[in-house]
């Protein structure tokens, strides 16, 4: 139960507290003070929610075996919980039974949301964190934001349904733990618009704020270095999102038809 339990409130929590730590410092705060203040907000809230939930869930069970003692020794029956008819079918979901290349690990969907709220929260937000900063009395302070936030959020019904097919492909994997076609089809559909809006939004002559583009000129005398990186981005994203879809279809390919192991199929 606590390895069920643990890592699902876990990603809840660490969830919510990425996008309320960024959204409340957007604009106050220097985007490095405000992720080494998630970066330790987050250590905290995940020792938390271990000691929380371990103390909820021994709680419980300690109830749970409280009351079966009573009922058997007032004679009353004891606690049992509903069973269901096993099938040979069940092997296939079986993680013993199943290549190792096709498992996924609840880590992955976990990691893949936390990602999520981090990049939709600083999309939202970038105006007031990414930019060019510069040192004062008061530390670091943004001179002038990179992105133009009206055109950043001329893409938000594209934005928001990539972050509806990412969820929902997590929320699947979390639930499934194995790669099989139809996911990697669905894999393959978030990647592509993944992708599709990264190159609307950087492809965009207008993205970046006209001061912005003026202090990179001053500093490097052209903008080739700035073209230099939105191509290495784009490049790398494009990458990324081929091999993620490759090894998606890969896996849900590989061992199925595998023989069991140690010769359990003679056996029977």
């Amino acid at each position: 139960m606590l390895k069920i339990i643990i890592p699902i409130v876990l990603t809840v929590v660490l969830v919510v507290l990425i996008i309320t730590t960024i959204f409340s410092g957007a604009g106050n705060a220097s985007v490095i003070s405000v992720m080494a203040g998630l970066f330790a907000d987050a250590i905290a809230a995940a020792i938390d929610v271990v000691v929380g939930v371990f103390f909820w869930v021994t709680l419980v069970f300690v109830i749970i075996e409280w009351v079966d003692r009573s009922n058997r020794a007032a004679g009353k029956e004891p606690l049992v919980l509903p069973e269901r008819d096993w099938t040979p079918d069940d092997l296939k979901d079986s993680e013993s039974f199943m290549p190792k290349k096709r498992t996924i690990p609840r880590s992955e969907p976990a990691f893949d949301l936390i990602w999520t709220a981090i990049w939709v929260s600083v999309y939202f937000n970038a105006d007031n964190l990414v930019g060019i900063y510069e040192g004062g009395a008061n530390g670091l302070a943004m001179v002038t934001p990179a992105f133009n936030q009206s055109i950043l959020l001329s893409y938000w019904p594209l934005v928001v349904l990539v972050v509806i097919l990412q969820v929902l492909m997590d929320l699947w994997k979390w639930i499934r733990r194995r790669w099989d076609m139809r996911l990697a089809t669905f894999n393959l559909v978030v990647n592509a618009l993944s992708v599709l809006a990264f190159f609307l939004i950087f492809t965009n002559p207008n993205i970046f704020v006209e001061g912005f583009l003026t202090r990179l000129e001053d500093l490097f005398g052209s903008l080739g270095s700035l073209n230099w990186i939105v191509g290495g981005i784009l490049f790398m994203v494009a990458l990324f999102a081929l091999i993620d879809t490759v090894q998606g279809f890969w896996k849900a390919a590989a061992g199925k038809e595998a023989p069991m192991k140690g010769g359990e199929a003679r056996k029977g």
